[in-house]
């Protein structure tokens, strides 16, 4: 004869296949978009900013700071003449960064790193939220962040 298998057995079943079917889609590059994304998947270049010291900085502190916003992504050539051995992104809710508001280190997805070579670094605003850019990276002769 055959046994049905209990209720809370059944429910725990279609709770997994009900997780994996929408949990599947939650992964990696099949995420939904949730926010407005720039219209190419090309990153922009820039080729502002100065090298001073061997140290690398699209802006000055100051000064007017890259607008990022969310998906938004820069090629930025650093001038360095050699791929960078350390980088760090600040962000700010102003374009003038500390001439009118404040900077502060990214965290998470903020800024990603794509690429990073003796020509340039590629980063992405993988979040949804609108910021102000500033990156210093730095080449073997500088102390480092």
């Amino acid at each position: 004869m055959h046994r049905a298998a209990p209720a809370s057995t059944w429910q725990s079943r279609g709770l997994l296949v009900i997780t994996c079917v929408f949990g599947l889609g939650a992964c990696g590059d099949a995420l939904p978009i949730t926010c407005a994304r720039p219209s190419t998947p090309d990153p922009t270049d820039y080729r502002e900013g100065g090298t001073e010291n061997d140290v690398y900085m699209s802006a000055d502190w100051d000064g007017d700071l890259l607008f990022f916003p969310g998906g938004a992504h820069y090629r930025l050539f650093h001038q360095l003449g050699e791929r960078p051995r350390w980088w760090q992104a600040y962000l700010s809710f102003e374009r003038s960064g500390l001439g009118e508001a404040s900077v502060a280190l990214a965290a998470g997805n903020q800024v990603e790193l794509k690429a990073i070579d003796h020509e340039s670094l590629t980063v992405l605003n993988g979040s949804c939220v609108d910021y102000w850019l500033l990156v210093v990276a730095g080449g073997t002769a500088s102390a480092g962040p």
